[in-house]
């Protein structure tokens, strides 16, 4: 039995020296905390990212942004796209100092075990900026996406990092298609994921124009929503912003509050669109959700979740 004492002490709050938040994109993506770069595939988000890196690392303001530029390096971490044949292409179109963008070259890097390694390339580079995408290649073997302990512990400590290094992390993060489920709780693995998040941004389709995209906020936990913003991806990839958007954009109708059967629709969903998984395993991630099995039955019902035994007489969900 480990009887040591652990330290401890009690932090008086009139000693503590407040202090304004500071952004790398006023009121959008703040310095020192995570923000989330959430949507439906195909619509940009790696762009936009490579956009933000760009105007970083050549000291240009924001889009629609009355604050002055800001100059930094930025760690750009992705396991969607090729870097010699997509992300760098992209990079040139937008007009990046490819001299302040590095990748971090590391086997099996994740946030789980490597959290020493991506803090030293921070300090070592300066960096403002890292990206992650997209979140769930960089989870680690022993991550679950959908599991609530595993997704705190992993972005508390990345959190940790970004603060410590006054850092600014972009998540960028697939929505799954579950329907009846507020938006800020479509976004794929756990609902955990949104909550750490400071600030969530999510790319739409216009209703009017398909190669319009809008950028709105689904959640600002440290300044006030921006209006939504509309740009344009031109021919050589390069992104266009336009100005705020009154129109339409393909949002889902938002309930007042997250039901009990849509946060086990989202976890089920989740967990299945990838490949089928064990009853067990769901049953474990909703229970820890604070879910009951009787709600996951409705749910499974609902969703058409088909259920059999793979070889080694495993029961196995998956979707119809």
């Amino acid at each position: 039995m480990n009887t040591k004492a652990k330290e401890h002490k009690l932090i008086i709050w009139d000693t503590v020296q407040p202090k304004g938040i500071t952004w790398l994109w006023q009121d959008r993506i703040p310095f020192g905390k995570i923000t989330l770069l959430v949507g439906d595939s195909g619509l940009g988000k790696t762009t936009v990212a490579i956009d933000i890196a760009a105007r970083l690392t050549t000291s240009r303001p924001m889009p629609l942004s009355g604050a002055g530029p800001i100059t930094g390096s930025v760690i750009f971490q992705s396991q969607e796209d090729d870097l010699a044949d997509t992300l760098l292409p992209r990079c040139i179109s937008a007009g990046a100092d490819l001299s302040r963008i590095v990748t971090i070259d590391a086997a099996d890097l994740n946030i789980d075990d490597d959290g020493d390694i991506i803090e030293q390339h921070i300090q070592e580079t300066g960096a403002r900026l890292i990206i992650f995408d997209p979140l769930q290649s960089y989870m680690g073997r022993n991550a679950e996406m959908c599991r609530i302990t595993d997704v705190r512990r992993l972005l508390s400590n990345l959190g940790g990092i970004a603060a410590r290094n006054d850092c600014a992390v972009l998540i960028i993060a697939h929505q799954n298609k579950a329907q009846g489920a507020k938006e800020l709780y479509r976004v794929f693995g756990s609902v955990d994921i949104t909550a750490t998040a400071r600030s969530v941004l999510r790319i739409s389709a216009s209703d009017g124009d398909p190669e319009i995209r809008v950028i709105s906020h689904l959640k600002n936990s440290v300044s006030r929503p921006c209006a939504p913003m509309a740009f344009r991806i031109e021919d050589n990839g390069a992104v266009r912003y336009l100005d705020e958007y009154d129109g339409d954009f393909d949002t889902d109708e938002i309930p007042d509050d997250l039901s009990k059967r849509a946060k086990a629709t989202e976890i089920i969903y989740t967990m299945l669109s990838d490949s089928p998984r064990e009853g067990t395993v769901i049953y474990q991630a909703c229970k820890d959700a604070g879910i009951s099995p009787r709600t996951v039955e409705r749910v499974k019902k609902e969703l058409n979740v088909g259920s059999g035994r793979d070889a080694a007489n495993r029961r196995l969900w998956v979707l119809q």
